[in-house]
């Protein structure tokens, strides 16, 4: 994104503007807002970096409930305004969404002249400025309006395509927008569809599930792409393409659905990056009460939306190619550094513990972004009570009575630096002549240049083309040039000695688009190829990337060491090597063979990246449909370098091959018996024996011994190895890999022994039993025994693994497993569960529970401020129904996360103690009690250790809580976080 020479300035004023930052949010994080606010007052509450400015430009009664906002080329302001969020119009009602035109007619930068262009319109998500009217986005349709006889409304509507899914109002397709490479771009919201040219009877049908969405609007062609994004769609200077979901703020498609379609045999572990952190991992600092419906999120990322790469030149540079998305939950706005990284992008945020805009005013809810004419960043603000779905609610807030408050308003706002100019003068585009145009792609904004770029595609007139071959030659930024290409392949002029001199160009994001452009011409211009794979040495990774991608698949050897020089030219770039992957298509076999040629082994161990690359490539390799494709990978594998650095990466790569060969419908085994070689016999044969050593070697790491672990298994000489590992290796996570590997093997005694001896085992060994159990029906079998003999309890069986045994294929071993996990619960248990129905139907009071949790539950679990976390985290209980609360009460073991099964371990000196296992390692255990005490024990020091088979949940509990305590004791459970009475609820939860 070119942002290395704007980081310095960046880091220079970075720390001064933190703490002063951090002083502003101290002063306000707290702040009692009387939300909601009228909207100069609202203004007068945002925390902004200094030296920016922000300004409110439409409000309430102009605008409604805006989501979208999209200025064509005169500088109006279209905006979309959602006002049936979020139910819809009610039965008999028509739909209520609006799209509106906005004017600022006397320079001021107020937009105070509105026009409603169309309304009674369902669910509008977007727009995109079009031949003088708009492409829209609505009611699962994408349609075309226009207004042709000059009063200012749509008289015009057609429907280019439909089939988009129609969902909740939050997840349905968005941000219709112009790319660089004349194609519109849609987000589809998540839902999928089945999507159709309305226009055409016969039209052929795009599946968009899991998928986003373009077409040409002139030739009308359209396609499925890799997604999939929210709502929320944005691009950068070259084309790169971002998008959002509630818990990832920004996601870079990296490899599209038609690039990886041409290797039917290979299938990316993912075509998307997230860029800036996601889900538990991403961080946000509101200013105000944000409050999020799960308490595990709070802090984090829960409503993204409306991403921007921003790209104007009306804030300070170190601004530009910065990514910004909204979290209206948050109230806030954040920005994210982006810089390249590979052939994708790495994020960090701008300012640790500070966002770029927050308000303590709750009603603040930024929902989308937007470029302006005036090159500054236009924040659309929904200012609602609540923006959620009740879809997503839990029972008790879904009728809650500020649902809909803030139906009648709605804010735009601008940012600028504060030291940009009050005067405004509105682009007039529609009226600049045709050769004026390619003028623009040089602007330093870039709304500027793709509105430009955009009429350039909407007029067809060959005028333009000497600009555009002139700015290709001598254009005097990377965006001009780019675009200019772009924009003559729109026009039908572009030849290949514009590419070719593109190719050559100072700046690598030409060369990138070079490269793409001219894969586009393979099939009319297969001379380019040569020209494209010469370029596989370029020293910028996005380039070759597009360069793998351009020769897909590969024809010759040539190409084949093209692909071999670009994988090892960055071999820790993941991107690289899928790129590549794809490209390889029935010569993956070479690559392979290529690769270990020329990686620099010498006498040294293989570097994670390195390990890594063989991994994906041997696996490729031996997927290939090729008859001699086992005996070549084979080879190859046994022409690494064999000495004590190079053995661990043989190991790995030999366990990979073995791991690949059922796709063949083979194994290793049988591979093996068909190798006529004595020497490669041999050589396989030293690598079990050194495998067999090292997996015994409890000096070595317990990565490289999990490693020998797994290749054992495919090596029948070394069944005693796995079983004494399975049984009594100290090192948990060895031991786990060696009952995985040991799985594999038909012998049922060591699984008798390992069943009988459950209760002495750790959870992450009895997981490890169980689920190796449940892999054939023999070992299900004696898990039903063990069950039945009661040498391991129902309870101490995770969901998932009851579930398996509950739909087990086997209609003999699944009737008796019903029969026995029914068996399981007390009688006393039952009797007091229907006994205590009752509390379901009494009226209750969190308040009043409150005091009875902290009495007779905090000793283990926290809720809130109370009590401690030693048992699962019970505070977030939004999808648990209260008659679930109350089963979980009085049948404490009905069913146990094995991590809080409940253990004695008697110690050498003869002390009895008891607790949960939460830490195991080779020499020691500790055990958490109530209260949160922790106690370490040597295992030198145990003398036995077992599982009570039950929770640290004593039965009983309903001796001390009597049915009128327990309803509201499962009213604080369940509603603990609405005692501050800042979310009122709804009927259901009164």
């Amino acid at each position: 994104m070119n942002l290395v020479a704007r980081r310095s300035f960046e880091m220079l004023t970075m720390l001064a503007v933190a703490l002063m930052a951090v002083v502003l949010v101290a002063e306000e994080t707290g702040s009692s807002i009387a939300s909601p606010l009228s909207p100069d007052e609202s203004l007068k509450h945002f925390q902004l970096l200094d030296g920016l400015r922000m300004e409110l430009v439409a409000s309430e009664p102009l605008v409604i409930d805006p989501v979208a906002i999209r200025f064509d080329e005169n500088g109006r302001m279209w905006v979309v305004e959602m006002r049936d969020y979020p139910h819809g119009p009610a039965e008999g009602e028509e739909p209520r969404s609006v799209i509106k035109m906005l004017e600022d007619r006397d320079g001021d930068g107020v937009f105070e002249q509105m026009q409603v262009f169309a309304d009674k319109l369902l669910f509008v998500t977007g727009v995109q400025p079009w031949r003088g009217g708009v492409i829209v986005t609505m009611a699962g349709e994408v349609a075309f309006m226009k207004d042709s006889d000059g009063d200012g409304r749509a008289d015009v509507r057609e429907t280019w395509y439909q089939g988009f899914a129609q969902e909740n109002s939050q997840l349905r397709a968005n941000h219709p927008q112009f790319g660089l490479d004349n194609h519109v771009y849609v987000s589809n919201g998540l839902r999928g569809g089945s999507v159709v040219d309305a226009r055409k009877t016969d039209s052929k049908v795009v599946a968009l599930n899991g998928k986003d969405f373009r077409f040409d609007p002139t030739s009308f062609e359209f396609e499925a792409l890799t997604g999939v994004g929210q709502f929320g769609l944005t691009f950068d200077d070259f084309g790169n393409r971002f998008v959002c979901s509630n818990r990832n703020p920004l996601k870079h498609i990296v490899l599209e659905d038609r690039d990886i379609a041409r290797n039917p045999s290979y299938a990316p572990p993912s075509a998307v990056h997230d860029v800036a952190a996601a889900g538990e991992e991403s961080r946000i600092y509101p200013v105000s009460r944000a409050w999020t419906t799960s308490n595990l999120h709070a802090g984090q990322f829960t409503a993204a939306c409306g991403c921007l790469i921003f790209r104007g030149n009306a804030m300070p540079d170190r601004f530009y190619g910065n990514g910004f998305t909204c979290d209206p939950t948050g109230n806030l706005v954040h920005r994210e550094l982006v810089d390249a990284s590979g052939a994708t992008f790495a994020g960090s945020p701008a300012r640790e513990g500070v966002e770029f805009l927050a308000s303590p005013d709750e009603w603040f809810r930024p929902v989308n972004l937007a470029h302006g004419p005036d090159g500054a960043l236009y924040v659309v603000d929904m200012y609602r009570a609540v923006i959620e779905h009740p879809q997503f609610m839990p029972d008790e807030l879904k009728q809650r009575p500020d649902l809909a408050l803030g139906t009648d308003r709605g804010r735009i706002y601008r940012i600028t630096a504060q030291t940009k100019t009050d005067e405004f003068r509105w682009p007039k585009l529609a009226d600049t002549t045709a050769t004026s145009l390619p003028t623009l792609l040089e602007h330093p904004n870039s709304w500027q240049r793709e509105t430009a770029a955009r009429l350039i595609y909407e007029r067809q007139d060959k005028s333009v083309v000497a600009g555009l071959n002139q700015l290709v030659a001598n254009g005097n930024i990377p965006q001009a040039r780019v675009h200019a290409l772009w924009a003559l392949e729109g026009l039908g002029e572009l030849g290949s000695d514009q590419i070719k001199h593109a190719m050559h160009d100072e700046d690598p994001s030409v060369r990138a688009q070079a490269v793409k452009l001219a894969a586009v011409r393979l099939n009319k211009l297969p001379n380019l190829r040569g020209d494209i794979t010469r370029m596989a040495g370029d020293d910028f990774a996005p380039v070759r990337f597009q360069v793998a991608l351009a020769i897909a698949p590969v024809q010759d050897e040539d190409e084949v060491s093209a692909l071999r020089n670009i994988v090892l030219a960055s071999p820790r770039d993941v991107w690289a090597r899928r790129a590549v992957a794809i490209a390889s298509g029935d010569w993956s076999l070479e690559l392979l063979e290529g690769i270990v040629s020329q990686l620099p082994w010498g006498g040294r161990a293989a570097k994670p990246d390195e390990v890594d690359l063989m991994r994906e490539f041997i696996s490729l390799a031996t997927s290939s449909k090729r008859e001699d494709a086992t005996a070549r990978v084979l080879t190859a594998i046994l022409d690494l370098p064999s000495n004590e650095q190079a053995d661990r990466l043989r190991q790995i790569a030999l366990q990979t091959f073995a791991e690949a060969l059922p796709r063949r419908r083979t194994s290793l085994a049988a591979v093996l018996e068909g190798v006529e070689d004595a020497n490669q016999l041999e050589s396989v044969a030293n690598m079990f024996q050194h495998a067999d050593g090292l997996a015994n070697d409890k000096s070595a790491s317990p990565a490289d011994r999990i490693e020998a672990v797994k290749l054992l298994s495919n090596n029948t000489a070394s069944h005693e190895t796995m079983v004494a590992l399975a049984l009594s290796e100290p090192i948990q996570a060895v031991r786990v890999q060696a009952i995985d590997s040991l799985s594999r093997s038909s012998d049922p005694a060591p699984w008798q022994k390992l069943l009988a001896e459950f209760a002495g085992h750790s959870p992450s060994i009895r997981r490890a039993v169980i689920n190796a159990a449940l892999a054939n029906e023999p070992r299900t079998e004696m898990l039903l025994d063990a069950i039945e003999a009661d040498q391991i309890k129902v309870a101490e069986l995770e969901q998932a693994q009851v579930n398996r045994l509950l739909k087990h294929r086997n209609s003999e071993l699944r009737g008796r497993a019903g029969e026995l996990l029914a068996a399981a619960i007390p009688d006393d248990r039952k009797k007091v569960l229907a006994e205590y129905q009752i509390v379901l139907k009494m009226d209750s009071d969190a308040k009043r529970g409150q005091p009875i949790f902290k009495k007779n539950c905090a000793t283990c679990h926290r809720v809130g401020d109370i009590g401690v976390n030693v048992a699962p985290d019970i505070s977030d209980s939004r999808t648990k129904q209260p008659a679930q609360i109350l089963a979980d009460v009085l049948q404490p073991n009905r069913a146990i996360d094995n991590n809080y099964i409940s253990y004695s371990v008697i110690t050498i000196d003869g002390q009895a103690l008891t607790g949960i296992i939460a830490s195991d390692t080779a020499t020691s255990i500790t055990l958490r009690q109530p209260e949160d005490k922790t106690i370490t024990l040597l295992r030198s020091d145990i003398e036995e250790m077992r599982s009570n088979g039950v929770s640290l949940m004593p039965e009983g509990l309903e001796k001390a809580i009597p049915p009128q305590d327990m309803a509201d004791l499962i009213a604080f459970i369940k509603n603990w976080r609405y005692l501050d009475g800042r979310t009122p609820l709804g009927k259901s939860g009164d």
